[in-house]
């Protein structure tokens, strides 16, 4: 694939992603604004995890709105051609990109960790490595930005070292969010209420699609396939969709649940061991 092919493709698909997370963001923020009225709570609007989602879809509109402005300005405005322009990833705009694409990833792996530190109940030990690995991402990132404005010698967004911590730290959230789910889902037997299963379901895919997008930009990076530009263009509504649409899916479970059973209600379940509650509320700001 040509370098100036791969960067139009990404564009575009990138622009097409952008639309289902436009529809999907606005649709769980929907859902979870109408269940805070519901609940006549606001707690849920001021947590963590729903502000980190709207700074999320900020970055992702920066990014999406870039990528079409400096489409047309390869086009339009620049006098040597489009082929010579996309070439170019020391110019300013194209610098602008690549720091908004990487805001993207890294908000991405926050959201991951922060899901993994309350499922495990704010245990801290358990985030240590992923903190560590975030770490390491921005290392990576600040030190290719540079290269990128001073050089212009880096072909891609980020070095593939600084990549696999990303993907590191997404695989490890998300083996580490669905054994504690398991383990939960063994443990105890449910009398009423959101079905832990399904959660698990829901996590799984929603993580499945960001992290086999983001392994296919590690794969054609390593074999330096112009591919990779199209692969780190679409990466991060890629990021938005696979956030929103776990936000949108517990959203519908329990838009669907609430005749029966009500959004804050605790769930009883039924140990080897006698009765224990556990508060399990269907938001993502409280499960995942």
């Amino acid at each position: 694939m040509r370098h100036l092919t791969a960067d139009m493709a990404g564009m575009v698909v990138a622009n097409l992603f952008y639309g289902i997370y436009f529809n999907l963001f606005f649709t769980s923020t929907h859902l979870i604004c109408r269940r805070a009225v519901a609940n006549k709570s606001a707690s849920v609007l001021r947590s963590a995890a729903f502000v980190s989602s709207i700074i999320l879809f900020v970055f992702v509109t920066i990014t999406c709105t870039l990528l079409t402005v400096r489409g047309f300005q390869g086009f339009v405005f620049f006098d040597t051609g489009p082929e010579a322009f996309f070439a170019d990833d020391s110019q300013h705009l194209a610098v602008v990109v690549d720091i908004s694409t990487l805001a993207c990833v890294f908000l991405n792996d926050l959201i991951m960790i922060y899901r993994l530190y309350i499922v495990w109940n704010r245990t801290k030990p358990i985030i240590i490595l992923p903190v560590l690995a975030g770490i390491g991402f921005i290392g990576c990132a600040v030190a290719l930005i540079f290269d990128i404005k001073k050089l212009g010698s880096a072909g891609a967004v980020m070095s593939l070292t600084g990549f696999l911590f990303t993907l590191a730290t997404n695989i490890y959230c998300t083996l580490g969010i669905c054994w504690k789910i398991h383990t939960i889902t063994r443990a105890c037997l449910p009398e009423g209420g959101t079905n832990l299963r399904d959660l698990l379901a829901m996590l799984v895919e929603s993580s499945a699609l960001y992290t086999s997008w983001a392994m296919f930009y590690a794969i054609t990076h390593q074999i330096n396939d112009n591919s990779q530009l199209f692969a780190i263009a679409t990466l991060p509504p890629i990021a938005g969709i696979a956030n929103a649409l776990l936000y949108t899916r517990v959203g519908m479970v329990a838009s669907s649940e609430r005749d029966t059973i009500h959004p804050s209600q605790a769930l009883r379940f039924r140990t080897r061991t006698g009765q224990a509650d556990l508060d399990v509320l269907d938001s993502e700001a409280s499960v995942v």
